[in-house]
């Protein structure tokens, strides 16, 4: 306790003398942190948004019917180099792998298939390895086709995912595999309530062929 005001600001003045310089110091971190968050969480939400603008542009300019061009290849290109780290430049490899099908060609089809999955996280894989296992069917190369189905996870793509190991086991000769694979995705497919009448066509046509 002090006897006096002045005994108090005193006392106040030798404190602050003494620890200043760390209130001061530690203050300044703290603003300095503080003004750091807040421009990291502003360029985070910019890069953000420049992304959803670019794939914006790109997907609206492509439903309108425009045929791929010059113009498209830079917006896919720009997602791809500087916007990986959000999912945008995997879907823009996706979209240019569905052009390059379009056009024929599924080597680079292929290519794009395997920058995705260099990319992408797990949520993205199984969706990537179908559509890579199509373009390797479509090449003939069944076996990675094949493998490329096997690596795929998650109940949600196995309905699909079987039926296209049927198509492949089948145009290997390999029936009574393939069957097995078409019966496996039709229950999958009935356990999803997913419709799939094709299914059955496959599996009649086998019965009627034996």
């Amino acid at each position: 306790m002090y006897d006096t005001d002045q005994e108090q600001i005193e006392a106040l003045q030798k404190w602050w003398s003494k620890n200043g310089n760390w209130v001061v110091g530690g203050f300044i971190i703290f603003i300095a942190a503080y003004v750091g968050v807040q421009l990291y969480q502003n360029s985070t939400e910019n890069h953000r948004l420049e992304a959803s603008a670019i794939y914006e542009e790109l997907s609206e300019s492509l439903a309108s019917g425009a045929q791929a061009d010059e113009k498209h290849q830079q917006l896919i290109d720009e997602l791809k180099d500087d916007y990986a780290d959000l999912g945008y430049g995997i879907m823009a490899a996706l979209l240019e792998a569905k052009i390059s099908v379009e056009e024929g060609d599924l080597d680079s089809a292929l290519t794009e298939l395997d920058w995705a999955l260099d990319n992408a996280d797990k949520t993205l894989t199984p969706v990537i390895l179908y559509r890579k296992a199509q373009v390797l069917y479509a090449l003939d190369e069944l076996d990675d086709a094949l493998t490329a189905l096997n690596a795929i996870e998650g109940e949600g793509h196995q309905a699909v995912s079987y039926e296209l190991k049927g198509d492949i086991l089948l145009e290997q000769g390999k029936v009574e595999d393939a069957r097995a694979a078409y019966q496996t995705a039709s229950d999958l497919a009935e356990s999803q309530s997913i419709n799939n009448p094709y299914l059955k066509i496959k599996l009649d046509d086998l019965a009627v062929a034996e």
